[in-house]
């Protein structure tokens, strides 16, 4: 893989990255001060999440490769499987969380269990930067 390419791919799953840690605590934050606002908000983010999810995973496995990942008996190997352990238990909390907000309408208050299910989002979120983070640079 060329240099440009690499650089280009892990660009966008940065900002893939980015996009979903700040619309997550984009809508933490705005379950706390705006909830009459918040199912649109939210509506609007669990598209742009799964979209930006899917590119996270393709540039994922295209950083993975570029890495070349050593067996699970290394520590680098070790801090991927904990990754990847994280990213399943995330996606399958985050399609519980999507699945709550298309069930409900704009008379449902999202505030309640919103600003709890935005934040536990966010805070994943950040975990997984820091495994990507050690992951990249040890």
């Amino acid at each position: 893989m060329s240099q440009s390419l690499h650089l280009a791919i892990r660009t966008v799953h940065l900002l893939a990255m980015a996009l979903l840690v700040g619309g997550a605590a984009g809508l933490w934050a705005a379950a706390r001060r705006t909830p009459d606002d918040l199912h649109a908000l939210a509506t609007g983010y669990e598209w742009v999440f799964w979209a930006a999810l899917g590119v996270l995973v393709l540039t994922g496995v295209g950083n993975l490769g570029a890495l070349g990942a050593p067996g699970p008996a290394t520590r680098w190997g070790q801090v991927l499987l904990a990754k990847l352990s994280l990213v399943t238990a995330f996606v399958l909390g985050s399609a519980i969380r999507s699945l709550a907000v298309a069930r409900t309408d704009r008379t449902t208050p999202l505030a309640a269990w919103g600003e709890r299910a935005y934040g536990l989002t966010t805070v994943t979120l950040l975990a997984l930067v820091v495994l990507a983070e050690v992951l990249a640079h040890g």
